[in-house]
């Protein structure tokens, strides 16, 4: 069985993605951040990682980093919707601009939320593959 970890502050995206995932068939761990995420890789490591973009403290970007230097045979799926449209500033990073950096750093496959968990699927079963 795959082993597949969400990293995610949105509690709500986690759980969803969760849900699907198991109904699927994965293993899946849910963590609400990356500092918890992190921790999960101390003890475990996943098949592929699900990690959301835009989080407090540390953000997407590096947390793909560190997965690349320390963990460069996990397969990365980035997903971002952009942020909070209520603290966006015109000079804030557009969505696209997030997941063409997420996929620069190392991730092999980019979701812009929402997206159809369909697409979520296809995504993880594909990096299962390579």
């Amino acid at each position: 069985m795959a082993c597949i970890l969400v990293v995610d502050d949105e509690i709500e995206v986690g759980e969803a993605i969760q849900r699907v995932l198991e109904q699927a068939g994965f293993l899946v761990t849910v963590t609400s951040g990356v500092a918890e995420g992190l921790k999960f890789l101390e003890t475990a490591t996943p098949d592929v990682v699900v990690t959301d973009m835009i989080m407090p403290k540390v953000n997407g970007l590096e947390f793909i980093k560190t997965l690349r230097s320390r963990f460069p045979k996990i397969r990365i799926v980035a997903i971002s919707g952009g942020g909070n449209p209520i603290s966006y500033k015109p000079e804030a990073v557009v969505t696209h601009a997030y997941l063409a950096a997420a996929r620069a750093a190392g991730a092999e496959e980019v979701l812009t939320k929402p997206f159809d968990m369909d697409d979520l699927l296809s995504a993880v079963r594909r990096q299962l593959l390579n």
